[in-house]
Parts: C-alpha cells; sequence; structure tokens
C-alpha cells in the first residue's frame, strides 16, 4: 500500500483534500483526507456545487492517471505527479468542472518500475477519455480505458484539443520513441503526436494539440527494449 493524495482548488478558493492507502497497480477511488474531514467522502458528497479550476494527484512512486467519474463516464481528468515534485502545481483542468453528488475521484498508482502509459485527451466537443497499454514494450496500442476499444472507434469524426501522456518511471519514459505516442491514420501514417512523460520527473500538465481522429485510426507508441 501506498499513500496516493492531492488537492482540488474550487472558483471560490474553496480546497478540498485527498489521501487515501491504495495498492499500486489497482485503479481505485481516492477520498478526502481524514485529517481534515470529518469521514473519507467521495469528492461529489463532500462538496456538491463546487466548481473545480485547478488541482494535482501524487503518488509516492508512480502514477498512471486520475479523473472523475460521473454516472460510469470519465467526466473530467485531472493532472498527475509524483510527491515531491509539485512543478507548477496546482495545474487548471481543460475547462472548470461542477461536482454533483455520486462524482467520485479514481486513480491509479504504479510501482516505480511499471512500464504503463496511459494517453489522456479532451475533445472539441468537452469528451474526456484514457487510452492505456498495461507495458510499453515494443509497437503497442493504447486503447480506451472503459471499452477496450481504439480511438478510432471511440471518437471517430472528433479532434483532440489537448492531450498528456504518461509513460512509466523516469528510466523507462527514456526507452519510449521520442514521437511519445502517435496517432496512425487508415494508412498507418502518424497525423498527429502527444509527448510521453514521466510523472516521476515533474507533474504531467495538457499539451495544446489539434489532431484529426477518423475511423480506422489508432494510437501506437513504440518502445526500445
Amino acid at each position: 500500500m501506498v499513500n496516493v493524495s492531492g488537492i482540488l482548488t474550487c472558483s471560490d478558493g474553496t480546497v478540498i483534500p485527498l489521501s487515501a492507502a491504495l495498492s499500486e497497480g489497482t485503479e481505485a477511488a481516492l477520498t478526502t483526507n481524514t485529517s481534515y474531514t470529518v469521514t473519507a467522502s467521495n469528492v461529489g458528497d463532500y462538496a456538491p456545487g463546487k466548481v473545480i479550476v485547478s488541482g494535482y494527484i501524487q503518488a509516492d512512486h508512480n502514477i498512471s492517471y486520475a479523473y472523475i467519474l460521473r454516472q460510469g463516464l470519465i467526466a473530467s481528468i485531472l493532472p498527475v505527479g509524483v510527491k515531491g515534485l509539485a512543478c507548477k502545481a496546482p495545474l487548471p483542468l481543460c475547462q472548470p468542472f461542477q461536482l454533483q453528488p455520486g462524482d467520485i475521484v479514481r486513480v491509479l498508482p504504479l510501482a516505480a518500475a511499471s512500464r504503463a502509459t496511459a494517453t489522456c485527451v479532451y475533445t472539441n466537443q468537452g469528451v474526456y477519455r484514457i487510452f492505456d497499454v498495461a507495458s510499453a514494450s515494443g509497437n503497442v496500442e493504447p486503447v480506451d480505458l472503459q471499452t477496450n476499444n481504439s480511438v478510432g472507434d471511440t471518437l471517430q469524426g472528433q479532434v483532440i484539443i489537448k492531450a498528456m501522456c504518461t509513460a512509466g518511471s523516469l528510466g523507462n519514459t527514456e526507452l519510449v520513441d521520442a514521437g511519445g505516442a502517435l496517432m496512425l491514420n487508415e494508412k498507418g501514417m502518424p497525423v498527429g503526436a502527444v509527448p510521453a512523460n514521466s510523472p516521476a520527473n515533474e507533474n504531467v500538465y495538457w499539451s495544446d494539440v489539434s489532431i484529426p481522429v477518423a475511423l480506422n485510426y489508432v494510437w501506437r507508441i513504440t518502445s526500445s527494449a
């Protein structure tokens, strides 16, 4: 078990503290920090109506992604990092997010040597998606976290306007091709790219991109080992 913690900052200045002991390699709920709140509550039940504008989630050794789950769907994606490297934090969300009862922060902490990757995106239609793969070794295709579908099947007709890619520990990130997560068209040619960054190096933040998505498009990550 490791400690995962962080804060969410609201438009009215409210700070929501989060903390929980979680297992590395298993996605789980991150609740409020009982040092400052009466009980360990899900974020939507703790602060319904509050509007989150920025924040960060950090784990002890490594982390893949964090997001807010609403009614079974990814409603917002949160910046992630490793403790002691709070560069530029708290980081802004793609758009302000108003909490509702039942909203849950979900997070995947990882072991230091993990080679998992997560490509997080936000589209021109306001859609958030996470495309992940358990180990970046050789040529791999990150697929939709919730459906296991390719990016073309998931986001056909949309344009990705913000993206970030976490890629394992600092040492393992160096094995990933410098293109990071490439978007390949139906002919296998790159039409977009998201740099791969290590949460163990600094908090991972959104990059502005313009990547069109069509049917039969796929993500590709290539590792040298």
